[in-house]
């Protein structure tokens, strides 16, 4: 799809919703210059390369035969432009990763993102809550001019669009860093003495946790040490399974709650900062003290028989 020559784009004029919003946010993120016309006019929508939510096209879903995804949810005009754009989205967005990955990525997209628009755009509800719950589809309708406003509609429409590219983007490079983690993950599993240390330094910013359960099924890793957002560093504790509070190994009890020179002084290591209550991580200011209360963890679980 992407080497074909895609210059004008229509949507439908008036109220404006997520569905046509992302959809027209997909398309300038694969064709920066595209021209994007919002009406209902037929000679208009003629002229145009891409229809979309509009026009009883191929990528219209008003029609009384719809076309259904896997799942039986109607596509929306966003899916069904998501159905033969987004692989090259994806490639464009994340062109690290393999052909076969950007080909899961953009079925991922399409499954725990596109769905919600799929759905609602469609009339189902995916989810009940009892509490009100803030939906992508009201974000963007905030856009919609307010009474005291002079902008039009067209020009809120396109700021709506400008949000949608920044997050739909963001989305899909960050579904992307999960195959960078991976690799990254075998890398310092393989290259690490973990059956000895029992202890895993991560020295990138990588979402750990799932990834480390589907490694290191053995349980060798026990702690992992990771710098924070703050610039601190981290000792955290390795759940037992996913979604899971109890960890392979809890902390030492007598570091519970303990905190600056009172765990420097338990520990005999300086620049200690904390030790949560409930065992699960710890601080130290330098990355060498955080290896040495793992260490030090390490020790303590073994001596209690692990």
């Amino acid at each position: 799809m992407i080497g074909r020559v895609i210059k004008k784009m229509a949507v439908h004029n008036g109220v404006f919703h997520s569905d046509e919003v992302f959809g027209v946010a997909m398309m300038k993120g694969l064709y920066p210059e595209i021209e994007v016309v919002r009406t209902r006019k037929e000679e208009v929508l003629a002229t145009c390369d891409v229809v979309a939510d509009v026009g009883e096209g191929r990528y219209d879903h008003h029609q009384m035969d719809k076309e259904l995804r896997e799942d039986g949810i109607p596509y929306c005009a966003f899916g069904l432009l998501w159905r033969d754009f987004g692989k090259d989205y994806v490639t464009k967005f994340c062109p690290h990763l393999k052909e076969e990955e950007q080909e899961t990525l953009s079925k991922k997209v399409a499954d725990e993102f596109i769905i919600q628009i799929d759905a609602g755009d469609n009339g189902i509800a995916l989810n009940n809550f009892e509490s009100p719950v803030t939906t992508l589809s009201q974000i963007v309708s905030s856009y919609m001019p307010l009474q005291q406003e002079t902008h039009t509609v067209d020009e809120a429409f396109m700021e709506a669009v400008a949000f949608a590219e920044h997050y739909l983007s963001r989305l899909v490079m960050r579904f992307g860093e999960y195959y960078k983690s991976v690799y990254y993950m075998e890398e310092a599993l393989q290259s690490q003495p973990i059956q000895e240390t029992h202890l895993l330094l991560l020295t990138e910013s990588v979402k750990w946790k799932d990834l480390l359960l589907e490694q290191d099924p053995e349980g060798h890793v026990w702690f992992v040490v990771f710098q924070d957002i703050a610039g601190s560093y981290r000792v955290q504790t390795v759940p037992k399974e996913k979604d899971s509070f109890e960890a392979r190994v809890d902390l030492p009890v007598a570091w519970g709650a303990l905190r600056d020179e009172a765990l420097s002084e338990l520990t005999g290591i300086e620049d200690c900062i904390f030790c949560h209550p409930n065992l699960f991580i710890c601080g130290n200011e330098t990355e060498e003290g955080a290896l040495k209360m793992a260490a030090l963890a390490v020790e303590e679980a073994k001596s209690q028989g692990k």
